[in-house]
């Protein structure tokens, strides 16, 4: 470190060190006077970045809560889905059954509807026959009916006639007796 201290019997020039002590001097109070601005705008600096860093971890802080509320929501929501996917399956499983249930039951009754219909069947059958004999019963009692009634008018008219010829022939014989008799 040569500075350029002029030499004098003592040593170096006690004026050149003074100022040289000077020129240091006020170099180091110019730098240290930077320094300070320099440090003073870095503390600025400093202070505005911790508000922005406490406003981000503000944000921070928001956002994991509202993310929080988010992720809450989610697997509230996850969960409701399993649920209605459990549901919906149990459901399909209950509406499988049921509808196996319905179709035994409208087989069932349409056999029973079957059996009936052929019951019915059988009864009109049995009635029209039953019709058919009644009928045939009736007309035969009426022809029989008839037949009597006819029977019964020519006995009552022989009747009639064979009392009209019994009279007549009771009168003829009367009236011979009472010939003869006279």
């Amino acid at each position: 470190m040569a500075v350029g201290f002029r030499k004098s019997l003592f040593g170096f020039n006690c004026d050149d060190v003074m100022r040289y002590i000077e020129k240091t001097h006020k170099s180091f109070i110019q730098k240290e006077s930077a320094l300070k601005e320099k440090a003073e705008d870095l503390d600025t600096a400093l202070s505005i970045a911790k508000a922005e860093i406490s406003e981000i971890n503000k944000a921070k802080q928001k956002l994991e809560e509202e993310l929080k509320v988010y992720t809450d929501k989610y697997d509230e929501i996850e969960r409701l889905s399993q649920n209605i996917g459990k549901l919906y399956l149990v459901a399909q499983t209950n509406s499988k059954s049921i509808m196996k249930s319905s179709q035994e039951i409208s087989d069932l009754s349409r056999e029973e509807v079957v059996k009936n219909l052929t019951s019915i069947e059988q009864a009109h059958s049995s009635l029209e026959e039953i019709k058919t004999e009644i009928l045939e019963t009736s007309n035969a009692f009426a022809k029989k009916v008839e037949t009597l009634m006819s029977e019964l008018e020519c006995t009552r008219m022989r009747i009639n006639e064979q009392t009209l010829d019994v009279r007549e022939k009771i009168e003829h014989f009367e009236s011979v007796y009472s010939e003869i008799s006279k």
